[in-house]
């Protein structure tokens, strides 16, 4: 197949990449190149991939750019242009929730739309303009953001089996990695490991900026309980997962999914987890970890997480939640989509019916 990736050229697109989306897209290019087939990225020009690059802005990317905010819109409207410009692929998939929407109805290929970004209320009218273009969803809980859409599939995020390494002897602490913002409830985790006892790592960017990071956390680092580590590149944020007693996602927000649930299981590295979005889905309650409603929960479970097995947690990461699974997931979709459009032609060519076959679920 012929296959384009269409990713933002705000920051570099690269396997490798801190940005969930941005390795996501760097990761699915790479393995379609090795699987033989044809694909060529849109994005940074400063992105790292086995496919061809097409760029609209030739000095890197435009987060570190020196660019006013309208002309580097200007520049990510010219790429999606130009993705749609070439017209010879078999099928675009969008990376975009929204932009290329506006594109995908002036040609005939095919484009199929994964939703990485909470769908605001602002833009779901737009949205429903679009409703039966076909959206991936990364969790059926994600889909409840807009029943509306015409979600195509559903195909979960897959995580390099290979490099985040299972490891059977963990170190003593507990792990919360990512945004340390209010919605992802670190505070929680602040208080529950306080009371458990056990030294809690705290990695991920900080908002000093924000009343959040001053009042929660700040005064709570006291550098043997609580201990702030800052961001983290991708082999630090591994051997951080893979020495953790677990990793806390204590979220108060409904999220799509949730990267490191999965980073954090391929290590063998148990989950524990708030009552919502995609974490009941990702995280077998007493299995692999636990899921939590409050607090005090929380701290029940941190102190029994030595019972859950670490090959339960690797199993579950290797059945679910591989890279090939999520590549063969979209390789489905894919075929599915030309097979449909081929149905269709050839219906339309021997009666003039516009009939569709039924879709199967994904």
């Amino acid at each position: 197949m012929k296959i384009a990736q269409l990713n933002s050229n705000q920051v570099p697109t690269n396997r490798k990449s801190n940005n969930a989306i941005y390795s996501h897209v760097g990761a699915l290019s790479d393995e379609f190149v090795r699987r033989d087939h044809d694909v060529t990225l849109f994005g940074a020009s400063n992105s790292e991939s086995l496919a061809k690059l097409v760029s609209s802005f030739n000095d890197g990317d435009l987060v570190s750019s020196s660019l006013p905010d309208d002309i580097k819109a200007h520049y990510t409207r010219l790429l999606i242009a130009k993705c749609y410009e070439k017209k010879e692929y078999d099928i675009i998939h969008s990376h975009f929730t929204l932009l290329s929407s506006y594109h995908a109805h002036s040609v005939e290929t095919p484009t199929v739309i994964s939703v990485h970004s909470p769908i605001r209320e602002e833009i779901k009218p737009f949205l429903k303009y679009y409703k039966n273009l076909k959206y991936i969803s990364f969790s059926l809980a994600q889909r409840k953001q807009l029943p509306e859409l015409n979600w195509y599939a559903n195909i979960y995020h897959g995580v390099d089996t290979k490099f985040f390494a299972y490891n059977e002897t963990p170190k003593n602490y507990f792990l919360f990695l990512g945004r340390i913002t209010q919605d992802k409830g670190v505070h929680l985790a602040i208080e529950a490991a306080k009371r458990v006892g056990i030294e809690f790592i705290i990695a991920g960017k900080s908002y000093p900026n924000e009343g959040y990071w001053h009042k929660e956390i700040e005064q709570n680092i006291d550098g043997t309980i609580i201990r702030y580590v800052g961001q983290k590149n991708l082999d630090e944020k591994m051997e951080l997962l893979k020495n953790a007693k677990a990793l806390i996602f204590p979220s108060q927000c409904e999220e799509a999914f949730g990267y490191s649930m999965i980073e954090a299981l391929s290590c063998g590295t148990p989950v524990i987890g708030w009552n919502s979005g995609s974490i009941p889905e990702i995280v077998k309650h007493g299995k692999t970890g636990f899921i939590v409603n409050s607090v005090d929960e929380l701290v029940d479970a941190m102190k029994k997480v030595d019972t859950i097995s670490r090959k339960d947690c690797r199993n579950r990461a290797e059945t679910f939640f591989s890279l090939e699974k999520m590549v063969t997931g979209y390789e489905r979709v894919y075929k599915r989509i030309l097979e449909e459009i081929e149905y269709k032609k050839n219906k339309q060519e021997n009666d003039g019916s516009t009939s569709e076959p039924t879709q199967q679920q994904q």
